[in-house]
């Protein structure tokens, strides 16, 4: 529910800041397009119901979530949150190299982080851009706070596709500013991935990067 949410991240951010005063707290690290405005009680009960968001002002989740976390640092000068976190995984069930309509669509998924024109088909009319969207909601709710992507793939890091992918959504990380990023299990070495991540960390293979 929000309110347990909210709870468990002030209990344990609480924790963390008196033992490691300098740590960097990322949270509430969650994915899925429903789960930023509504709650898992809201979508267990159906979101046209949505009965713990409607008890808390019928605001969405993420960004009732922020305010809240700026109101205890503004009573208690703690700040508890240093980044949001979210994560983005945007082609479940297709995650495996195959046809070449899901290399097309592991391609074009990497569109829902950034493109305001890109409609992802699963998510009706409303564009996700994920990293302005979140970055949007951070400067109306808590501004201050970098952004996390604290897990991600594409799936296909033995293929182009996957390579291809995950070179773009590096690329945008970069231009867009998110603080940190976080790819889900290290790529193979040596493989199209891999490489990947070498365009921008061991281009020429002396650790020059971008």
């Amino acid at each position: 529910t929000y309110d347990e949410l909210l709870q468990r991240t002030i209990d344990y951010a609480d924790a963390i800041r008196h033992q490691a005063p300098g740590a960097t707290i990322a949270g509430p690290s969650i994915r899925g397009w429903q789960i930023y405005f509504y709650s898992a009680l809201d979508q267990a009960e159906g979101i046209d119901k949505r009965p713990d968001r409607r008890v808390h002002d019928d605001l969405p989740l993420l960004a009732w979530y922020l305010g809240k976390l700026r109101g205890h640092e503004r009573r208690t000068d703690v700040r508890l949150l240093d980044m949001l976190d979210v994560h983005f995984f945007p082609l479940d069930g297709t995650q495996q190299a195959g046809e070449s309509i899901t290399n097309e669509q592991r391609i074009r998924a990497t569109r829902s982080l950034w493109d305001p024109t890109f409609r992802d088909d699963r998510l009706g009319k409303e564009p996700m851009r994920l990293i302005p969207r979140m970055q949007h909601l951070i400067q109306e709710n808590y501004p201050g706070l970098g952004l996390s992507i604290g897990a991600y793939g594409f799936g296909a890091e033995s293929e182009m596709s996957g390579a291809l992918a995950l070179a773009e959504a590096l690329g945008r990380f970069g231009q867009l500013g998110v603080a940190a990023a976080y790819h889900w299990r290290a790529p193979v070495a040596g493989s199209p991935a891999d490489f990947a991540f070498r365009a921008y960390r061991n281009y020429d293979g002396k650790c020059s990067t971008l």
